[in-house]
């Protein structure tokens, strides 16, 4: 066995994945660790901490031959696949209370940026929201040069992807759906342009996995994983956008809130958080002094240490 990928394809179909995850990414943290994450060593460390996963990927020969067979095809297909603990995996994901096993993505691993910076809003946004993301997100991208990172849905998120484009720079879109099945089908037309400026395509989900509706949710929290603090330009209460920002806050992230009135509807949500702490951000300017505030602090998560922690008690 000599494919890391295709090994954590056959422990992700495993139900003991789910009941021993935080223990099985443990595994995977300390050979990391170790610099010995290879199908070898993730074997050996299988067989002594989890014998009865152990035992069933042995005997799935014939499965493990055909998941080999699909990231070869993956792979000549300009796939980049990525496994938990290797180096181009997402430290931020390390975090999440289920962090996903492997990721797959076409393009640049533009989410190694210092500066990457989650986007999310309303799929249908009110003509103030677009205003200002023209006025005051386009400057602001030209000046500091983020990786704008979204969910490339209509509305806010492609509007976030567009001026990033626009401005030249790297944008990561996180997929509901797997790289086959990209969903909305009109990215598909950014594709070139992504790629061209050093951004791209990913996802946690299997190659052919159509979009789901309860996968949107899902995904949300790999966007407030992604990116080093979150801008919400605009959220109803009870939205997908809300979400994701109380995922980026659990996550120890700054969530920045483009505010409006309190009797317009389509700032409730947005509002709410201001009222948990969140800050708001006005103009260009304010944006510039966040972001550049958040990149000089270098200080470590205390959840983040907690996490690291935990999993190198698998040593």
């Amino acid at each position: 066995m000599n494919d890391l990928y295709s090994l954590c394809q056959l422990i992700k179909s495993h139900p003991l994945f789910n009941v021993q995850r935080d223990a099985i990414l443990g595994l995977f943290y300390s050979l990391k660790i170790r610099q010995q994450l290879d199908p070898e060593g993730l074997l050996q460390a299988l067989k002594f901490h989890q014998p009865e996963l152990y035992e069933a990927i042995q005997k799935n020969h014939a499965l493990f031959k055909k998941h080999c067979e699909d990231s070869l095809k993956l792979k000549m297909n300009g796939i980049h696949l990525v496994c938990y603990g290797e180096e181009l995996y997402p430290a931020s994901c390390y975090l999440m209370t289920d962090p996903p096993l492997t990721l797959s993505y076409r393009g640049s691993p533009a989410w190694l940026s210092d500066k990457a910076l989650a986007v999310v809003g309303s799929r249908e946004p009110c003509f103030e929201s677009i205003q200002w993301m023209e006025k005051e997100f386009a400057p602001f991208c030209e000046k500091e040069r983020p990786c704008v990172v979204s969910g490339g849905a209509r509305g806010i998120d492609q509007k976030s992807h567009s001026v990033a484009l626009r401005k030249s720079l790297p944008t990561v879109v996180v997929l509901p759906s797997g790289l086959e099945n990209i969903y909305p089908e009109s990215l598909k037309e950014w594709l070139h342009a992504i790629y061209e400026n050093g951004g791209c395509v990913l996802s946690e989900y299997a190659y052919e996995q159509r979009m789901h509706k309860h996968l949107f949710h899902h995904r949300n929290r790999l966007i407030a994983a992604l990116g080093k603090a979150t801008l919400l330009v605009e959220a109803r209460k009870r939205s997908g956008t809300l979400i994701t920002a109380h995922q980026s806050l659990n996550l120890g992230r700054p969530v920045w809130i483009v505010p409006g009135h309190p009797l317009d509807p389509h700032f409730s949500g947005s509002l709410e958080l201001v009222m948990e702490g969140a800050q708001i951000v006005r103009d260009a300017q304010d944006l510039s002094m966040l972001i550049t505030a958040e990149m000089n602090d270098v200080k470590a998560s205390p959840a983040g240490i907690v996490k690291q922690e935990s999993l190198l008690h698998y040593r």
